[in-house]
């Protein structure tokens, strides 16, 4: 009997270990969850969201800062020539997030995005604003004297654009 389930368990073990090589656990590796609305131009360092147009930056995050030094830092920040980013709201945040991810949960595009927490705009009470957590995947709310990252996004050219009115064909 002894044999019996020591040659069970040593075939399952094996079994399972050729099994197990051939899965992925690693960030990025499993395509199914890969967002294709989300592209990165790495020479602009942004990432494009396809579904709305808003561009996000995607530059290493400096240091960790206050609610009211990231609003400025987005506020002020000039890059590729637009001085139009602002910080994003909790949607625009939550919307690349993947909360089912083991590690960092940032759709793949990202390059650039700590391990961490991020301010929002959104504001919740006198003192707190919403931060999003790219660690541990949730979202909640924080005091402003907190120190987080900030990331900067921006509304796409076509999309901040008004549509033209249709022009009269002449006879």
């Amino acid at each position: 009997m002894k044999k019996i389930v020591l040659t069970l368990t040593i075939a399952t073990a094996i079994a399972s270990a050729g099994f197990m090589s051939n899965m992925s656990f690693a960030y990025g590796r499993d395509s199914g969850k890969i967002d294709k609305n989300f592209v990165r131009d790495s020479k602009q360092e942004i990432v494009k969201d396809m579904k709305n147009g808003k561009i996000y930056s995607d530059i290493i995050a400096s240091s960790k800062m206050t609610y009211s030094k990231a609003v400025e830092y987005c506020n002020t920040m000039s890059h590729l020539g637009f001085s139009d980013w602002k910080l994003p709201n909790k949607e625009e945040l939550k919307a690349i997030m993947e909360l089912g991810r083991r590690d960092l949960n940032v759709k793949h595009a990202f390059q650039n995005i700590q391990e961490g927490i991020y301010w929002s705009s959104t504001k919740d009470r006198h003192d707190e604003a919403w931060y999003v957590d790219f660690d541990l995947g949730r979202y909640n709310t924080a005091s402003y004297d907190h120190n987080y990252y900030a990331l900067c996004v921006r509304q796409g050219e076509e999309h901040s654009k008004s549509p033209e009115a249709p022009q009269k064909e002449s006879k």
